[in-house]
């Protein structure tokens, strides 16, 4: 029995999930309370430019990793019958 790294990009997604919804009351606020002056508009698209850099490099890096791969792998061989016989 083994467990895929496909658990870890799982995990991945609910934390992108979560930033999401953070994202969204942040953003809200910038809208609502500061967009009208240049250091409002500057900020949010600092943090909108980072965010989508952020998910691009992450992106571009998952694409090139087999998530069928054994992340753990159970299969020890601890109780084999060659080793509890002594062959």
């Amino acid at each position: 029995m083994s467990i895929s790294l496909s658990v870890l990009i799982i995990i991945y997604l609910i934390l992108v999930a979560i930033f999401a919804v953070f994202a969204f009351f942040n953003l809200y606020h910038l809208w609502r309370f500061g967009f009208m002056s240049f250091e409002g508009f500057f900020m949010t698209f600092i943090f909108l430019a980072g965010t989508f850099l952020i998910l691009f490099i992450t992106y571009d890096l998952a694409l090139s990793i087999d998530w069928s791969a054994p992340l753990i792998n159970f299969n020890l061989g601890i109780f084999n019958s060659s080793d509890i016989i002594g062959n």
